[in-house]
């Protein structure tokens, strides 16, 4: 799913400045909150049209006052006169001069940009990156060609190097001449913190100069991608001997060595990595899994190289979070072996819930929450932001004991699911007198499984008997003690 701060660069690039508040319905409402206060956004006077919503044809009605600021309506051929809460007939318009601003700050550009092209093209600053000094720009490709930017920038600097980020106009470097490059900044930025950070490290791989394809890789191997793919549209699935992926419901399956890689070969290791992981993998964990001479930066860029050569998709395949010092694919990526439950971010084993099917599969839930904010206070007195409510919902899904390595593929139930069982079965209490080396391994399966840390079972001193930290049911018959 895209972000909130992705999806105001894809209006913006399309040449629409203009949201209203109908348009962020189901949007994340804490990243809109970020983007509202990062300064980008500028409220508008209220709507004057309005889409109906009553009577399924989504046709526009002009808003009528019955007291201004205070109470609205609108009119409904079916349905007549309808009231509107005024919250829906708010708008905001992406304010592109605040937007290049942000981009100097985060590559460390504190100079006021200047505009060699008034309100389409800004000049953020110079700075070092790579090997060089580096004139850094900004541009709005909606409005304007690319030949034409790269002829007020030529105007500007000459032939010396420069870095044009736009917004749109990505994968067209027509009209650049040489030591010019062009990066489309949805795919380098992202609001983290609070600020807009831009992953250096993805930028100055590509301002090293346009890399050839690995050696061993064959363009007759390429997967193709539709246009307008993104990273968040590819699956990678790994297996033994060979990588799965998909993209756009099609499947392609591709050998190590059509990636132009040995099985056994370090960007293999590495995306065996990612893929135990879901993705996400902290450069100490990684550094410490994955031993070598070469430096964990040099890996990743070795990784992004090849998955490119083989996917012509726009971005950055794997971005690092530099305050956390997190690797993180864009795209999706898990073993072929790995059918774990990914408990939702903020879920802990309280929250959890296990529950024994008749046909003896296994349904596991975990709440997922959604805060919403709204503003407080009198329009006019300046609106603050404040939590108002907080909307829970619920993911559940249904896994077999195979699944979950807990059955072995002869149909034997194995040791830890065993105990499994017999937890479901009476509550969530294992009786004294259990085998804890098996339980312990159990403990260390399911942290593994759901992604979660700390303790799933606890050992009560008094009894030495175990409790579950999650919540246990099952349809079988509760065993006897």
């Amino acid at each position: 799913m895209r972000t909130v701060w992705q999806r105001l660069l894809d209006r913006l690039a399309a040449g629409d400045r203009t949201i209203c508040a109908d348009g962020i319905r189901g949007w994340d409402r804490q990243q809109w909150r970020e983007a509202l206060e990062l300064g980008l956004l500028r409220e508008m006077e209220l709507a004057s049209v309005v889409l109906c919503d009553q009577c399924g044809e989504a046709h526009w009605s002009e808003v009528h006052w019955e007291e201004p600021g205070v109470k609205a309506c609108f009119g409904c051929p079916t349905e007549g006169v309808v009231e509107i809460d005024i919250e829906r007939l708010r708008q905001w318009r992406i304010d592109p001069e605040r937007l290049a601003a942000l981009a100097a700050g985060a590559l460390g550009l504190n100079a006021g940009a200047c505009e060699p092209l008034r309100e389409r093209l800004w000049h953020l600053g110079r700075r070092r990156i790579t090997d060089r000094f580096r004139e850094v720009y900004f541009g709005l490709g909606a409005c304007l060609p690319v030949a034409e930017m790269s002829a007020a920038i030529r105007a500007s600097i000459g032939q010396g190097p420069a870095l044009l980020l736009t917004v749109g106009c990505a994968g067209a470097p027509d009209g650049l001449p040489a030591g010019h490059h062009l990066l489309d900044f949805a795919s380098v930025s992202r609001v983290e913190c609070g600020k807009i950070a831009v992953d250096m490290e993805f930028v100055e791989e590509r301002l090293t100069g346009d890399a050839p394809l690995p050696r061993g890789t064959s363009r007759r191997h390429a997967i193709p991608v539709p246009a307008g793919t993104t990273w968040a549209d590819v699956s990678i699935i790994v297996f033994d001997g060979l990588l799965q992926v998909v993209i756009a419901g099609r499947e392609y399956e591709r050998t190590w060595e059509e990636f132009g890689v040995d099985a056994n070969s370090q960007p293999a290791v590495l995306l065996r990595l990612f893929a135990v992981a879901r993705g996400a993998l902290d450069a100490a964990r990684l550094k410490a899994a994955a031993p070598g001479d070469s430096p964990i930066k040099v890996r990743v860029a070795r990784l992004r190289e090849i998955l490119g050569a083989m996917l012509a998709v726009d971005g950055n395949p794997i971005a690092h979070t530099q305050k956390a010092n997190m690797y993180v694919c864009q795209f999706a990526v898990r073993l072929a072996a790995d059918t774990g439950f990914r408990a939702p971010a903020g879920t802990s084993w309280l929250d959890l819930f296990f529950h024994e099917r008749a046909d003896g599969r296994i349904l596991v839930s975990a709440p997922e929450k959604e805060r919403y904010r709204a503003y407080g206070g009198q329009r006019g007195e300046g609106l603050a932001l404040s939590e108002v409510a907080e909307k829970g919902g619920t993911i559940t899904r249904t896994h077999s004991l195979e699944e979950m390595g807990l059955r072995s593929p002869d149909g034997k139930i194995t040791p830890e699911g065993t105990v499994f069982i017999k937890l479901l079965r009476s509550g969530g209490t294992l009786a004294p007198g259990q085998d804890n080396l098996i339980i312990l391994k159990f403990a260390k399966l399911l942290r593994e499984w759901t992604g979660l840390e700390g303790e799933p079972l606890r050992l009560v001193e008094s009894s030495r008997a175990w409790n579950a930290v999650f919540t246990c049911s099952s349809e079988l018959r509760r065993l006897k003690k």
